[in-house]
Parts: structure tokens; C-alpha cells; sequence
């Protein structure tokens, strides 16, 4: 591509190298100048832009990483559209990701243009999480880089999902003389928490003295039990792998695949099999709510994952857990709310008229032949909100066809042409009665997928005040926004072409920001934002 400086009226049909910022908004930075760009800089007293201009052989950055996203993902994950050259890859069920290593750095080694990001291996993802990003560096890509990213993927697979699966655990807890019954009480409620966190069951739970023949005789009896694991909570720790719980694994014709783990708590955590039932002895400090070594085995073991001494000893980098914050700790125990027990609904308006795209209804319009409604709901009907309310008005028929075979509940707002107040009016008021919660969306943002909506609702929490849950994106508040059932009626009360964001200076003190990309600041509202998603070479 090649760059240069142009005056102002001689820029149609180049690409923008630089954002221009107008006296009122500004033209986003990679859109292709047109004849209304032209005036609307001149107005702003702008006489000269830096632009770009294609070579035959280059393939546009919004193009280049779309297609290299769709060689990425398979359809157990989602793809977010295209904006500035990056793409998202999201997850679209619980688990872990694999990450094939060394095929991520042979990708990114096959062009300077190209810059492919993943999370770490093994890592716990959740429905809605980003997995991978793709991103083009500069504003094209050779199409022979690109040809050979396409060919190197087709061979090479970077991330695979590993979904969880629920278990049957048998449970052995051993004591010793004099020992308190309440540190096998503590471990029972912690264990039953973290359990729940797979939707697995505890099948049977012994109480039994530590020694070897006691040992060994139970294990026997529960692997002829229909039991997927069997879990062992000693009085005193494994110190070595000769001792009496290895020993019995060994003698019962099974075998030890790793002891002692660079993870801190939970060093004396021991992984084991006999044939195809999986044994896990955990360290004392696994009594605690804590995250812990445990945590890592039975994440593998609910994704089907062999666990191996070589595995373990790569933990050591960032297995320092002692100090790790409640928000990080969360991440074990704030599993994928369930659908239908979130009651938290989301409340998309489709009733405006899209006057500043002429005569075409925007949300109609298709990118990558799906329409934007369309892409939008299929996006959050993924997420984990219980319950969907479609508002319509303008070309309301158009928009029921276009969603056929969704969840939906749609709702016609006839007061449409009054403005936004009267369809968000509308919305709340034809919300379930058990509804604790709505997310107030604007379907016109294509960029809003299952990630958004969920980091939104993980954040709400009423008992600490988190009662509105504002999307952000470099200190300037976007689309979506959370509001508890508490501010329904205030907001049935707003009048005239406004929307839920007017009354949020007055409930500052009971908000708070979330943090998102910009997504939540990019909507469609003309021609030129409809362009700069709508993927081109």
C-alpha cells in the first residue's frame, strides 16, 4: 500500500490513513473517502489528510482477517465482525482450550502483517469468553501472505475446545485418632462447591482410619461403583510417592501420573489412574474455598484431558496462587449462568426508522450475507440471558420474518415515530414478572456478541451495589447498559427521543463501569459506518 499526504478535495475513493476529527464527530481512520467525508472535512476547516491507496495485489484488512478467523474457528466457536482489521473468536460452550503452541508462532511468522493472539493453554473458557484474536497489522496484506496463512491453516489446527462433561465421584475422607471432625466437615462443603461447578455428583462419601489394608479395601470396593473418579481427602498429606495412598494405587494394578505440582497451595496434590478411573489425592490446603492445584486436576478431568508429570511441571509460571485476588478466584467458581435461570432479559429496540440511511432499513442490511438484526440476536441469544423482547415498529413485519426460529418475544410498539422512550417504554412493560434485571440493547452495533452481554451481566450484583452495568471503551460510556429491576419504573417514565442513558448521572453512585472493547462504542447509523464493517477488498 503505499501512503501519502493529499489535500482534502482530491481524496475521493483513497483510504484514510488517520482518524479526522470534525468540530461535530469525526471520519473513522481505514474508511474509504467519499463525496460527503470530503465536505464534512472542508466544513471543519481540515485541507489536507494522510490516505492510502490499494496495490493490485493487496487484500483489505477487514477482509484478510475475516477469512483468516473463519480458517481459525470451527463451529464450536463464534466470530465477531470485522472492525479495523481485528476479529474475535469466541467460545461458545464451558471448558478448556487447547492451544497448539508452536503452530500459533509458526502462524504469526508467516507475515510481519498479521498478529494472532490466543489465551494460554489449558486455560478454563466459558461460553461468551474470547479465545483468539486475529488481527492485521496495517491497513492490507499481500494476498500471497494471505494464501499461505489460508494453506498453513487448512493443515494446522491452533486451538481445539475440550467441552466439560459432568462426573460420578466417589469421595474417601481418612482421619486419625484425636483428629476434628470439623476439618472433614470443611472439606465436604468445599468439595460440594466445586463439584457443582461441572453439574457432577458425588456418588458416595467414606469416612475410613488411614492405613494401608483400610485404604486399599475401599478404593477396591468403589471402582466396581460406576464412578468416574475417586477423590481422596487424607488426614495427614502424601510426602512421597512410596507412601500408603501410591502404594495402593500400584498394588491395585494402577498407576501414578504425577505428584507434586509447582502450584502454591496445593504442591501435594497427586493424579493417578486404575485402568480408566481417574484418582486424585488432594492436599490439605484444598479444605479452603481457595483456588488450589485441585482445581487445575479436575478441570482436566472434566475435559477428557490425560494429565502428565510434564504437564504439571509447566505450571510453575503464574502457579503462585497464594496471593491471587477474589476477582481471579472468581474464575473457578462463577460457572456459565444457565439460560434459563439467569432472569436476566435483554430488551432490543427495532422500531426506529433509520432515516440517516435513506430509504433502506439498516438493521435489514446484510454483512457477510447475514443481516444485522439477525447477526445481533444470534450473538446474544447465545449469552446467558433468560429471555429476549424484541420491540418493534418501523417495517415491523420485515423484522419478525428476518428473526424466524428464535426465542423471541416481540412486542409492537404503535407509538413508534414518538421516539426511543416510548419503545423502551414498551419493552420494560412487557417484561415476566420474574425478570430481576434488563439489558437495555441497541441492535444497530454488530459488533456486540455473547462476550459483551455476558461480562455485563457478570458484573450486576445488587447486594454491593452494582445495580447499573455500564459497557465502556476508553473512559466514554457505550451500548449496552444494565439496569436492575429497581430503575424499570423510572425508566418507563422517560419522555420524548431519549433512551436510558439519561438517567444515568443521577444513579452514578449505583453503577458501575465495564470495561469492554470498542465495540460498545461502534453503532451503523449511515452509509460510512455501514462500509467500515461491510468487508471489502
Amino acid at each position: 500500500m503505499k501512503i501519502f499526504e493529499k489535500n482534502t478535495h482530491e481524496t475521493f475513493g483513497y483510504l484514510l490513513i488517520h482518524s479526522v476529527f470534525l468540530k461535530d464527530g469525526r471520519i473513522r481512520k481505514g474508511k474509504i473517502i467519499d463525496k460527503d467525508d470530503i465536505s464534512l472535512m472542508k466544513k471543519s476547516g481540515i485541507e489536507k489528510v494522510y490516505v492510502g491507496e490499494f496495490g493490485e495485489d493487496d487484500i483489505s484488512e477487514n477482509s484478510a482477517s475475516s477469512l483468516i478467523a473463519k480458517a481459525i474457528a470451527t463451529n464450536e466457536f463464534s466470530i465477531s465482525p470485522t472492525l479495523s482489521g481485528k476479529t474475535n473468536i469466541t467460545s461458545t460452550s464451558d471448558g478448556l482450550i487447547e492451544i497448539y503452541e508452536d503452530n500459533v508462532k509458526n502462524l504469526n511468522n508467516l507475515s510481519p502483517n498479521i498478529a494472532v493472539s490466543t489465551l494460554n493453554n489449558h486455560d478454563v473458557i466459558y461460553r461468551g469468553d474470547h479465545i483468539v484474536s486475529v488481527k492485521i497489522i496495517s491497513y492490507s496484506i499481500s494476498s500471497s501472505d494471505l494464501d499461505k496463512i489460508i494453506k498453513f491453516l487448512k493443515k494446522n489446527k491452533i486451538i481445539k475446545p475440550k467441552k466439560f462433561k459432568s462426573m460420578r465421584f466417589g469421595v474417601i475422607y481418612t482421619t486419625a485418632k484425636n483428629e476434628k471432625i470439623s476439618l472433614i466437615e470443611k472439606a465436604k462443603k468445599s468439595l460440594k462447591s466445586r463439584i457443582s461447578d461441572y453439574n457432577s455428583t458425588i456418588m458416595e462419601e467414606r469416612v475410613i482410619s488411614h492405613d494401608y489394608l483400610t485404604i486399599k479395601e475401599n478404593i477396591d470396593q468403589l471402582k466396581d461403583h460406576n464412578i468416574n473418579c475417586i477423590l481422596l481427602f487424607l488426614s495427614t498429606s502424601i510426602t512421597d510417592v512410596n507412601d500408603i495412598v501410591p502404594s495402593v494405587i500400584n498394588d491395585l494394578g494402577g498407576e501414578i501420573k504425577s505428584f507434586g505440582m509447582p502450584i502454591d497451595p496445593g504442591n501435594l496434590t497427586l493424579s493417578g489412574k486404575i485402568a480408566e478411573l481417574n484418582i486424585i489425592v488432594a492436599a490439605g490446603s484444598a479444605r479452603s474455598d481457595s483456588l488450589n492445584g485441585l482445581d487445575w486436576h479436575l478441570n482436566c478431568i472434566h475435559a477428557n484431558i490425560e494429565v502428565t508429570q510434564e504437564m504439571v511441571n509447566s505450571l510453575g509460571v503464574g502457579g503462585l496462587l497464594k496471593d491471587i485476588d477474589f476477582a481471579v478466584k472468581r474464575k473457578r467458581v462463577s460457572k456459565a449462568i444457565d439460560t434459563k435461570k439467569s432472569n436476566i432479559a435483554a430488551v432490543v429496540l427495532c422500531a426506529g426508522e433509520s432515516k440517516r440511511m435513506g430509504i433502506r432499513n439498516k438493521l435489514l442490511l446484510k454483512v457477510e450475507g447475514k443481516s444485522l438484526i439477525r447477526r445481533y440476536i444470534d450473538n446474544i441469544s447465545k449469552s446467558n440471558v433468560s429471555e429476549i423482547v424484541i420491540v418493534t415498529g418501523h417495517q415491523s413485519f420485515e423484522i419478525e420474518k428476518e428473526l424466524d426460529g428464535f426465542d423471541l418475544k416481540f412486542i409492537h410498539n404503535e407509538k413508534y415515530k414518538d421516539g426511543m422512550s416510548t419503545s423502551l417504554n414498551t419493552g420494560i412493560n412487557s417484561l415476566s414478572k420474574n425478570i430481576n434485571a434488563a439489558i437495555i440493547c441497541l441492535p444497530d452495533m454488530p459488533m456486540i456478541g455473547i462476550y459483551e452481554i455476558n461480562k455485563l451481566i457478570e458484573y450486576y450484583n445488587p447486594k454491593i451495589g452494582n445495580e447499573i452495568c455500564v459497557a465502556t471503551y476508553n473512559d466514554q460510556r457505550g451500548n449496552p447498559v444494565l439496569w436492575d429491576k429497581k430503575y424499570f419504573e423510572k425508566l418507563m417514565q422517560i419522555t420524548g427521543d431519549k433512551g436510558g442513558r439519561y438517567l444515568l448521572p443521577k444513579f452514578i453512585d449505583k453503577s458501575v463501569e465495564v470495561k469492554l472493547g470498542e465495540a460498545v462504542t461502534f453503532d451503523v447509523d449511515n452509509e460510512s459506518s455501514f462500509e467500515i464493517i461491510n468487508v471489502k477488498k
